[in-house]
């Protein structure tokens, strides 16, 4: 059974209560609004946001990759999944294959390096598409597949690390120059060249022309294609917590608890 005071005057207090109890509810509704806001703004609600960035390897394992190629295969993988965030990995020869999704964590493709380290004066091991591929090159459908991927992602800002020698075939040729086309007249997404030792001289010749110097690198992965991670400053998720803070010390102001005393 609850005690309270018997007032003479309690009938003026209804109003003030009425008005306490609408600020508390208000209150209360916003707080709940806020921290909902904060939750979507840290991605605790429905996991992880999407990420707006990532890097897609395209490698080559066409018949003309050999032995030498493995130093700079394994250099790329292992660059791109020390840098973070996310990254995909397409594989082609003559046909393509995408074995790592570009939202998956980028430290995912270090399992991939075991399928291309050599040992000391051995060729490249076996891996899972010796088999599936065959001989052919088609540096073209690999391009596009990894633009492709990015695109169904809804990925904003998209790196392309193409390792090949890039020895295309001749009726690849066409689809691969309206590729790199495509890749550089799209602002949103970088193509970058990690040349094998042997390559092409001629085709990284036309990869220079259309990319730029920058985007091309023989034996290790481009300096350009390594962007690190910026989360930058969560302006959002610090405007809501301030919002929080401020909100509980007007509540705490305009809702004390009566105190009573003594009368003058």
């Amino acid at each position: 059974m609850s005690r309270a005071v018997p007032l003479a005057d309690a009938g003026a207090l209804r109003r003030p209560a009425r008005r306490a109890l609408m600020l508390r509810a208000a209150a209360i509704g916003v707080l709940a609004v806020l921290l909902a806001a904060l939750a979507l703004a840290t991605g605790v609600v429905h996991g992880s946001p999407r990420p707006t960035s990532a890097s897609v390897v395209v490698l080559d394992l066409s018949g003309s990759i050999g032995p030498e190629a493995s130093a700079t295969i394994v250099r790329t993988l292992r660059a791109v999944a020390a840098q973070g965030g996310r990254a995909g990995l397409v594989l082609f020869s003559d046909a393509t294959e995408e074995a790592v999704p570009p939202t998956a964590p980028a430290a995912d493709l270090r399992a991939y390096v075991r399928f291309f380290a050599r040992t000391k004066n051995s060729g490249l091991p076996l891996n899972p598409w010796n088999d599936s591929f065959s001989a052919g090159t088609q540096i073209g459908r690999g391009l596009a597949a990894a633009r492709l991927a990015l695109q169904r992602a809804g990925i904003e800002r998209g790196r392309v690390i193409l390792v090949s020698d890039v020895s295309d075939a001749v009726l690849d040729a066409p689809l691969m120059r309206r590729e790199l086309l495509a890749y550089a007249r799209d602002s949103n997404i970088s193509l970058r060249l990690s040349a094998v030792p042997g390559n092409d001289t001629s085709a990284v010749a036309l990869f220079r022309r259309v990319l730029g110097p920058k985007a091309l690198a023989v034996g290790r992965p481009p300096t350009s294609a390594l962007v690190p991670r910026s989360h930058g400053f969560p302006t959002a998720a610090v405007s809501i917590v301030v919002a929080i803070a401020l909100l509980l010390a007007a509540y705490e102001l305009t809702n004390a608890p009566l105190a009573w005393r003594e009368p003058a």
